[in-house]
């Protein structure tokens, strides 16, 4: 029998699938080392800041008659959603629902009550984590014009924030 002749093993050839899979590792080191060299030293979603006795004032709009008068001072307030804590109820306000319609005689727009619902002006204490951007409860970022959605305990409702005063 004549010897076969013997299969040279052919030289390593780079192809795509090792050049992607080597950009990839370079890319991921680079991740890692860029969010190890942060300046805040975290990763976190929020910076650490102070903490501080935050006063907000919550809206609470066209609640249902009878419930708002359940709101007292001293509930505590949690997100509906997310299910955190906003703060304590300091004092409530409460005020008939009104909302604009158009006048259709003289289409003026004028403020006008709405039958069975009540706005309620809720005043909350919280201790807040207190950075150069922002002011957060217990995660939630608390700012003018946030829609909040609140359960308390024996009540829900949403509204936004009216107001903010940071400290006693």
């Amino acid at each position: 029998m004549e010897n076969a002749p013997e299969k040279k093993k052919s030289k390593w050839r780079l192809n795509l699938f090792d050049v992607i899979f080597i950009a990839v590792v370079l890319i991921a080191a680079a991740l890692v080392l860029f969010y190890m060299n942060r300046s805040t030293g975290s990763v976190g979603v929020l910076p650490s800041g102070t903490s501080e006795t935050v006063v907000y004032t919550v809206e609470l709009q066209a609640m249902i008659d009878g419930t708002a008068e359940l709101i007292k001072p001293g509930d505590q307030l949690i997100d509906k959603v997310e299910r955190r804590s906003l703060g304590t109820v300091v004092s409530v306000e409460l005020l008939p629902a009104t909302t604009l319609q158009k006048n259709l005689i003289t289409g003026e727009r004028v403020m006008v009550d709405i039958p069975g619902k009540t706005d309620a002006i809720v005043v909350v204490r919280a201790q807040a984590n207190v950075t150069d951007s922002q002011i957060s409860v217990d995660g939630f970022s608390i700012k003018v014009s946030a829609r909040v959605s609140i359960n308390g305990p024996l009540y829900n409702s949403t509204g936004y924030i009216v107001d903010i005063e940071r400290g006693e």
